[in-house]
């Protein structure tokens, strides 16, 4: 559904080879990242091209709203103003890249500059963390049994610890984990109903900051994934908190470059190129926020965008 519009694609069945072990649930989803990826990115952009938004066509949307993050670390009001409204900024990456792990810490580093206090919630389990968490040093953080072992998914690189090590030196921010721990899912469905009430317990004892999340971009979703909610969606509907209209959930896309993750052999490093989507060439920023005009129904209500993507490195591997 894409400005009132349902779009009706006829897509063929396919044969689907990945099997995906999550930490914590110990389910088992099948799922093929990188078909999913390159369908999800030609729909939106097939669907946007062809719409009007506020009287112009989507590339004229997006060269007249993108706010360009090429200088993040420095003063940068735009930024802080697109997002001076939202209590919960959710970013969803593709495992295995450094950028969206360095967006965070620039971005933390550019609200608690703007006078904020942010907190920074990690798809970690916090049994993981247990040995940071008691002496919250930068030997202790690739000492935890999360970075010292490695998962298959691209989670334990480099890019995440350094978010930790980095921040923990920002007396205005903090850290918090929030994935499921060992045993604490009866079913596979049950991971994102646990972690949004994780981070809802985290925004409770903070409720005057701003939060930030950093996950998988299929639980930052605000429509159903496979007719499931996922956290974003429970944290929405969650009226004790009140935060519907607070919530900015951004998906990281890029333009071309290199990913380390799984797709079904294990960790390899990838290729990928989306050099001809709309947004690869309606602006030439090295990388941008875009937030999505309100009468759009998309499963983000925004993106980030990089030129360029680069494969982190795995801890250990």
């Amino acid at each position: 559904m894409i400005g009132g519009l349902k779009l009706q694609l006829p897509i063929q069945k396919m044969c689907i080879t990945f099997v995906y072990l999550r930490v914590g649930c110990k389910a088992i989803k099948k799922c093929n990242y990188t078909i999913m990826t390159r369908i999800l990115l030609c729909i939106l952009t097939f669907g946007l091209s062809l719409l009007s938004a506020n009287g112009q066509d989507f590339s004229e949307y997006i060269k007249n709203n993108a706010v360009r993050t090429d200088e993040l670390d420095n003063s940068n009001n735009d930024v802080c103003n697109l997002l001076a409204a939202f209590k919960l900024i959710m970013i969803g990456e593709m495992h295995g890249t450094n950028e969206p792990a360095k967006f965070v810490v620039q971005l933390a580093n550019l609200l608690t500059k703007n006078k904020d206090s942010v907190q920074i919630g990690l798809e970690i389990p916090t049994d993981l963390m247990t040995k940071y968490i008691a002496n919250q040093t930068d030997d202790n953080i690739y000492a935890s049994d999360f970075f010292a072992n490695q998962s298959d998914d691209g989670r334990t690189s480099f890019a995440w610890a350094e978010i930790i090590s980095k921040l923990n030196k920002n007396a205005k921010a903090r850290i918090f984990f929030y994935d499921t721990n060992e045993g604490e899912c009866m079913t596979s469905e049950d991971r994102d109903s646990l972690m949004y009430l994780k981070i809802k317990k985290e925004i409770k004892l903070f409720p005057n900051w701003k939060t930030i999340t950093l996950s998988g971009n299929i639980h930052n979703m605000i429509l159903p994934y496979k007719n499931n909610p996922k956290m974003a969606i429970y944290l929405i509907r969650d009226k004790e908190l009140d935060i519907s209209k607070k919530i900015c959930t951004l998906n990281h896309y890029y333009q071309s470059g290199t990913m380390l993750n799984n797709i079904g052999n294990g960790l390899e490093l990838r290729e990928v190129n989306n050099s001809s989507s709309i947004y690869s060439q309606s602006v030439d920023f090295d990388s941008y926020l875009l937030l999505f005009p309100e009468n759009h129904k998309e499963k983000y209500d925004g993106i980030y965008f990089t030129k360029t993507v680069s494969a982190a490195k795995i801890i250990g591997h």
